[in-house]
């Protein structure tokens, strides 16, 4: 009767423990959707102001889009892996260069998706496994257009000392941190492998005029 009672207690002690597990691993994508929903909410809420809409205002809505994207994005990382195998190879002052025109560049592409496909209203698409590393989560929100058009975003977060910060993200199946990171390479190998040429003549495809700032 005291090995059954054991046995018992044994047995609820592990249901308790999977069960605290599971409810751990589902508030850490919580966490990382909370990120992603409240970013997304502030961003919908930017595109209300018709006057940042219009295409003399191009400079204020990417400078406004910066303000709620920087919190969130790790620019930097992102940066570093678009570059790839050509990031060791580059000098201090090209990393950053490149991180910094890189960023206007998910800015310009983030805003001319927002503003392209007209979202009206988000939804937030719960997991349907869990992620196999906590720290890892990926969150999928499904936006759609005034006529009831639907395109998924997927972000790639990651969570870091600062908090959850997106990594990568998929555009109705696009993936933009493989796509930079494929021209990237290609535009290195038409240079000769002058990664400097390549930052100078990103920086002018993104930033026409301004090559030299």
């Amino acid at each position: 009767m005291i090995r059954t009672a054991i046995q018992r207690c044994y047995a609820l002690f592990v249901a308790i423990v999977f069960s605290l597990l599971s409810v751990s691993a589902h508030a850490t994508w919580e966490e990382a959707g909370a990120v992603i929903e409240g970013t997304t909410s502030d961003m919908l809420l930017l595109l209300e102001n018709e006057e940042l809409l219009l295409e003399e205002q191009e400079g204020q809505l990417i400078a406004e889009i910066d303000t709620v994207l920087s919190p969130v994005v790790d620019f930097d990382y992102i940066s570093k892996l678009v570059m790839g195998k050509y990031y060791r190879k580059a000098s201090k002052d090209q990393r950053a260069a490149f991180s910094a025109v890189f960023k206007t560049t998910l800015l310009k592409t983030y805003a001319k998706a927002l503003l392209g496909f007209q979202i009206e209203k988000y939804a937030m698409v719960p997991p349907k496994k869990k992620s196999p590393d906590k720290r890892k989560q990926i969150v999928t929100v499904d936006v759609f257009a005034a006529d009831g058009t639907k395109f998924s975003i997927v972000y790639y977060m990651k969570k870091k000392e600062d908090g959850w910060r997106l990594v990568n993200a998929l555009l109705d199946g696009i993936n933009l941190r493989l796509t930079f990171k494929n021209q990237f390479a290609e535009m290195v190998q038409k240079n000769r492998g002058d990664v400097g040429a390549v930052i100078d003549h990103w920086k002018e495809k993104v930033d026409p005029g301004k090559s030299e700032a």
